[in-house]
């Protein structure tokens, strides 16, 4: 079988260690409870031992900073309504195979796409066709690095549904350190705002096409830089739980998250971020979700295919649901290459326990 890929799977090597992530994973995940994270490093936290032959970092030393926690399910409408919309999306792949005219307008955004043998990878935004600068594309994300177990799961997932997916199918697969939930564009790629700081997003005309809108000024920069900045350090930390591994007919594999409990951090920065930024791109992010993979080739799978793939996001979301992720920080970034957040970066501490709330001046 022939599957053209690049990104975290691009190379023999790489797809052989994910390969065993995935038998590791499959072997070792059977118990109900899930997993709890917290967005440190090695050091920063112990694993709880979950009992018998699930045992944590006595037995698996590669899960420290993992505990055993219940699970109660998406408790607020939110969460509810995002569970809900996370089942119709896995439904609607698993009976309608890809979505063509979901994914035909994004291949002028990827290289690789003219020849059989070739493989696909974001253009960077200067590359594409009629060409973006540098600092047009700008946006606020959970990053997922902070957590090995994390990333582990994500790298797992993506191979075992690698192996599922039929000859000649072109995939792009996402770096394990660039796996992450967007927060908030304060300038989207299809609709760049120089100064989201403004109602008119610092554009004399809405209406001019993307390539012709200025970039933002040294001093509209270091502005919209510190206004971000300001409202993180007003964010607690979220605990993010796994709701459902997803396999949409856009082509995107997707870990899609909730919060645990009442919790609605992610919600009420949103919110924050639009009050302060009216003049962000209209288009954002409404659910929570990390892609781990891209089919940007939109000839259907086939039943085959999408019988199995449906059937092994079953078997992980089994597996995983429950489990939580808590990040210490965020990045924005001033994006350089198309859906990668590879680019600039400006990591952001979320408020500690004892941080006192100020007010931010808009």
């Amino acid at each position: 079988m022939h599957i053209v890929a690049t990104g975290l799977l691009a190379t023999s090597a790489a797809l052989g260690a994910a390969l065993v992530a995935t038998t590791w994973f499959m072997r070792n995940s059977r118990s109900p409870k899930p997993i709890t994270v917290t967005g440190s490093g090695p050091g920063n936290g112990e694993a709880s031992g979950t009992g018998g032959s699930h045992g944590g970092a006595a037995e698996h030393p590669e899960l420290n900073g993992a505990a055993a926690a219940s699970d109660r399910g998406p408790e607020t409408r939110e969460a509810q309504d995002w569970a809900a919309l996370y089942r119709r999306m896995a439904e609607e792949f698993e009976t309608s195979d890809l979505n063509a005219k979901a994914i035909d307008p994004l291949k002028s955004w990827f290289h690789g796409l003219e020849d059989e043998h070739d493989t696909p990878w974001p253009r960077k935004y200067p590359e594409l066709e009629p060409p973006l600068q540098y600092g047009a594309v700008r946006l606020l994300v959970v990053p997922l690095e902070e957590s090995p177990v994390v990333l582990r799961i994500a790298a797992a997932v993506t191979a075992d549904v690698m192996r599922l997916l039929p000859a000649g199918a072109k995939v792009f697969a996402n770096a394990r350190g660039n796996y992450h939930c967007t927060v908030f564009h304060t300038s989207q790629p299809s609709d760049p705002r120089p100064n989201p700081t403004r109602a008119d997003g610092g554009l004399d005309d809405l209406g001019a096409p993307p390539h012709l809108r200025r970039l933002p000024t040294a001093a509209e920069w270091a502005r919209e830089l510190q206004l971000v900045k300001d409202l993180v350090a007003d964010t607690p930390v979220p605990t993010l739980r796994l709701e459902r591994v997803v396999q949409a007919s856009t082509g995107v594999l997707l870990l899609t998250w909730t919060e645990v409990g009442s919790g609605a951090v992610v919600g009420g920065l949103r919110h924050r971020l639009r009050d302060a930024f009216p003049g962000a791109s209209t288009k954002q992010a409404t659910i929570i979700h990390s892609s781990l993979l891209r089919i940007v080739s939109s000839t259907p799978l086939g039943k085959p295919a999408v019988a199995a793939i449906s059937e092994a996001c079953k078997n992980w979301t089994a597996r995983l649901r429950g489990t939580r992720y808590s990040p210490r920080h965020l990045w924005f970034i001033r994006e350089h290459e198309f859906s990668t957040i590879s680019g600039e970066r400006e990591v952001l501490a979320l408020a500690d326990p004892d941080h006192k709330e100020k007010v931010v001046h808009y």
